[in-house]
């Protein structure tokens, strides 16, 4: 007795690799283009945005410091000394001629730059040290 197992025909094994033709390259490529154009475009649209927010902020800081003279003059130093603390050096010297920017207050936020600088040097050292201190420790136990 003979038996019939039927055999199943032999599969050709699957690339592992996916080929692309050249026209879905062309495709890819155009698509891409597309893609990036369209990005570029949005960010310019945010970009315009902002600048257009920070030129209505700019644009209105005057009349708010009139106001604010009028309402509540100790609070015209507060809002350039912390303005000056946050700045840039060269935005902090250019800020501090401003007409309405009371005097002193200049040296008073240089002052407190130059706390938070020296803070962060003795916070970095403290660290280093820290550091430096737990591989002595190591190397003495090794």
């Amino acid at each position: 007795m003979k038996k019939s197992l039927s055999q199943k025909p032999a599969r050709k094994p699957r690339s592992s690799q996916f080929e692309m033709t050249p026209a879905m390259e062309a495709r890819m490529q155009k698509a891409m283009v597309s893609i990036g154009n369209i990005a570029d475009k949005q960010a310019r649209k945010d970009d315009k945005v902002q600048r257009e927010a920070r030129m209505a902020i700019a644009e209105t800081f005057d009349a708010w410091l009139d106001w604010l003279e009028e309402t509540a003059p100790d609070q015209v130093e507060e809002v350039f000394f912390e303005l000056g603390c946050f700045a840039t050096a060269t935005n902090r010297r250019r800020m501090f001629k401003h007409a309405k920017a009371p005097e002193g207050v200049a040296g008073r936020a240089q002052e407190q730059v130059d706390q938070w600088k020296a803070e962060e040097e003795a916070a970095k050292a403290g660290a280093a040290e820290e550091v430096h201190g737990k591989f002595s420790d190591a190397e003495s136990d090794g």
